[in-house]
């Protein structure tokens, strides 16, 4: 038995289509094929077996805001394998070459939204992130405190605006954890969607100097539903104006949101009870190359050094003791050492620490790091500490 995992060719399109159709029940074969002309040939990794695909994924090449730095992130997505090949070890050759071409590439970090936790925990991926999903129906009053006309006005926005709205987005993705520096493919996504049947509607907010501050992008659904695609406000005026237009649309029956786990809306509204509001388990994460990846710390990070152990036998270069230096908040050295360490934990440990998603404290609660030298702990917290809950608000 031979296995190749290489990208498809253009004649290998209607299998790639077929494998991923069956496998999700979502898409129908037609459907996928339609959207060929948005599909880069070149990011699909898929798994042959004596020349026949059996098994399809994409590895895109993302860039992901973490710790106030922009780092190469491997995105694995469309993992689809045929009924009658499951059971036979491909999604582990799968997984294994993919993490290999992302560290010769020099990508630190990997991310995935799971169809299963169990399936990916195997391989060190770990969930990383939560969303909260908020659904209100429709109030004449929405916000406890209505925004001040004097701080601004939104108006409409249209193809002419897009530049400025991911001006926006980057000044508001730099500053969070798990944001995509977004490419021209995301905002495709977001502002042509091939699966909705109207094109959304665009709002600015301008302040008094007629500066935009924030944007809303709002996608109609059924029965008079209204779903945020996307709310990014750089102030609380902007984002309390921007809100205020739902208030306006008095044939709305509701509308629903998806944003960061510590969300501040419920603290802005008039009648917070009317909201449901519920979080949802969301991507996945794995640092790739740990030497790589813990040259970033957070701007916080105390000045000195620690050694750490990594068990990760599924990538066995991370495998091991290594001192990280921090000469600098925000930079640090890495590198293996034979020393003792001060701390030890599984690589999807430490992915949750490093993305921010679990504390130090936290993790040691849980039992999920150990702690050999308690001298190091207010370094070790420091280490990658971060007042926010990580986010990645782009499927993919």
């Amino acid at each position: 038995m031979t296995i190749e995992i290489r990208p498809i060719q253009d004649q290998e399109w209607e299998r790639y289509c077929l494998i991923r159709s069956e496998s999700y029940h979502q898409l129908s074969p037609e459907q996928a094929l339609s959207l060929r002309s948005r599909t880069n040939l070149a990011d699909t990794r898929c798994l042959f077996v004596d020349g026949e695909m059996q098994m399809t994924g994409r590895l895109y090449p993302f860039t992901q805001y973490l710790h106030g730095r922009a780092l190469p992130m491997g995105g694995i997505a469309a993992i689809a394998c045929q009924l009658e090949a499951r059971g036979q070890g491909h999604v582990r050759a799968l997984l294994s070459a993919l993490l290999h071409e992302m560290r010769e590439q020099g990508i630190p970090v990997s991310c995935l939204h799971p169809s299963t936790y169990e399936l990916y925990r195997k391989f060190g991926y770990e969930i990383a992130c939560e969303k909260r999903h908020f659904k209100l129906p429709f109030q004449t009053k929405l916000l406890s405190q209505a925004p001040d006309k004097a701080d601004g006005r939104a108006v409409r926005g249209g193809e002419e605006d897009h530049s400025t709205l991911k001006k926006l987005y980057e000044r508001h993705a730099s500053e969070q954890n798990g944001y995509l520096k977004r490419r021209d493919e995301e905002w495709l996504k977001i502002l042509d969607n091939p699966f909705t049947q109207t094109k959304p509607r665009i709002y600015l907010w301008l302040d008094q100097q007629e500066q935009p501050q924030g944007y809303l992008i709002l996608q109609q659904q059924e029965e008079q539903q209204l779903e945020i695609t996307e709310l990014i406000a750089l102030t609380g005026a902007a984002l309390r104006g921007l809100l205020s237009l739902l208030e306006r649309d008095n044939l709305l029956s509701s509308w629903e949101w998806e944003t960061n786990l510590d969300s501040i809306l419920p603290s802005l509204l008039h009648d917070p009870k009317q909201m449901e509001s519920k979080s949802v388990n969301w991507f996945m994460a794995r640092i790739v190359d740990v030497s790589r990846a813990w040259e970033i710390t957070s701007p916080a990070a105390k000045i000195g050094k620690i050694n750490l152990q990594v068990i990760d036998s599924f990538a066995p270069w991370n495998e091991g003791i290594w001192q990280v230096s921090v000469q600098q908040p925000g930079e640090a050295a890495v590198s293996a050492t034979d020393s003792s360490p001060c701390a030890s934990a599984d690589i999807g440990t430490w992915t949750q620490i490093f993305y921010g998603y679990l504390s130090i404290d936290q993790a040691l609660f849980l039992g999920k790091l150990s702690l050999h030298d308690p001298e190091q702990l207010p370094f070790l917290r420091s280490l990658w500490a971060t007042a926010q809950q990580p986010m990645l608000i782009d499927y993919f």
